[in-house]
Parts: C-alpha cells; sequence; structure tokens
C-alpha cells in the first residue's frame, strides 16, 4: 500500500496523486461460510473489515448451542480506497465486490455505525431484500436511532421502522 500521497517534480512543486482519495466501505461477496476466515486474512493482509455478527440459538436433535453467526451470511465490509479493490479480491475466500449501477457498492459510515448499534443494543430486528419504495418517510427524534431516517411500514400488527440501504440490497427492519 502506498502512504506517501505527495510527490516531487522537476520544480520542486507537490504533486497530488490519485492515491490521496479516502478510503470507503466497500461490499465484497464470499464463498459460503467463509466469512470468518476472509476477515481473519483481511486483518493478517492488513485491510480495515467488519463482519458483522449475531448470537443465535441453535437447537440440534441433542443440545443447544449459542453460536454467532454472520448477520449478512456471504457478505463483508471492506474500508479501503477505489485502487485497492483489486488487492482485497487476491484474499481466497473473496469472490467479487458487489456491484449497484454497475459500480462497487459503496455503504456510508452512518450505515456501518447504525448496524454496530443494533448489534450492540441487541435491538429486535430483521433483515429482508425488499428495497422499499413506498410508505411514509420519518425521522427518528429520540432514542438509540435519533436521527436516522427509515420508512413506516406495519406487520402482524405491530409497527416496525425499515432502514433501506439500497447500495447493497437490504432493509433493516426495526421494532418501535
Amino acid at each position: 500500500m502506498k502512504t506517501n500521497i505527495l510527490e516531487q517534480n522537476l520544480t520542486n512543486k507537490p504533486i497530488v496523486t490519485s492515491h490521496i482519495e479516502k478510503s470507503e466501505w466497500f461490499v465484497f461477496y464470499v464463498k459460503s461460510r467463509t466469512e470468518f476466515k476472509a476477515e481473519q486474512l483481511l486483518k493478517r493482509d492488513g485491510f480495515i473489515s467488519y463482519l458483522p455478527v449475531i448470537k443465535i440459538l441453535k437447537q440440534w436433535s441433542d443440545r443447544k448451542k449459542w453460536i454467532e453467526e454472520p448477520l449478512f451470511k456471504s457478505y463483508i465490509f471492506v474500508k479501503v480506497k477505489r485502487y485497492q479493490l483489486y488487492n482485497v479480491l487476491q484474499t481466497p475466500p473473496i469472490v467479487t465486490y458487489v456491484r449497484f449501477a454497475g459500480e462497487p457498492a459503496i455503504i456510508h459510515q452512518r450505515h456501518i455505525d447504525l448496524i454496530k448499534e443494533l448489534i450492540i443494543n441487541k435491538t429486535k430486528f430483521e433483515l429482508s431484500t425488499e428495497i422499499v419504495k413506498v410508505g411514509e418517510s420519518i425521522k427518528i427524534k429520540s432514542g438509540p436511532f435519533k436521527g436516522q431516517s427509515g420508512i413506516v411500514k406495519e406487520l402482524r400488527g405491530k409497527k416496525k421502522l425499515l432502514i433501506s440501504l439500497e447500495s447493497i440490497n437490504f432493509t433493516l427492519e426495526i421494532e418501535l
């Protein structure tokens, strides 16, 4: 990785290179059931990655056990500069980066922070691949999600707040 963002030309005036672009969260698709391995290898290679995990109670015929499972199966978030996308793809479990409208899917930092907050607060929510286009748009005025925007929807008689993450084709559904 190139860390020096300035180069000198013959006149000793600094030239800003393309490496000055900021790092952003990109979404990568990984082979099924290799999310934890992908995260481990990415961190080993010096990349900043985020694999959201939740604890679920798994039941077998003879026992029950709490296990950690990826929230988004076969997906991992990696914070890199656009020119580093190819470097991330060299990690064996990584298959490709997710595209939205033909471009690499970028997740805003506020969405990463929201996912982290949902997991830390153990907020009851469900994932949906439905992209919400209709419904009333609202902004939360108080509580842990103050300032977040979403769309209100009725489900099984309970009010839900839907926060669309269109760039990866998911909707977080939060019980109000």
